[in-house]
């Protein structure tokens, strides 16, 4: 069996799955990329990326027109 008719069987079986069934397969998917994404990711990349994820939860961040201004008033011509 090639992999399209799989495809198309697994599309199928979904479709006759209950809530629950499609919630925990889309769990299942998330998880999966995001490990993939991760294990793709550089030591440095990951640094910068939890410093952002931590300064997002304290609160640490400013509105695009406020960054936007700061940076049209240092580069005026």
């Amino acid at each position: 069996m090639n992999l399209a008719v799989k495809k198309i069987e697994l599309i199928n079986w979904l479709t006759r799955q209950d809530k629950k069934v499609i919630e925990q397969i889309d769990e299942l998917r998330k998880s999966t990329v995001e490990a993939t994404y991760h294990s793709r990711r550089s030591e440095e990349l990951n640094e910068k990326l939890d410093k952002s994820e931590s300064n997002i939860k304290e609160g640490k961040t400013q509105y695009h027109a406020e960054v936007e201004s700061y940076f049209k008033s240092k580069f005026k011509k």
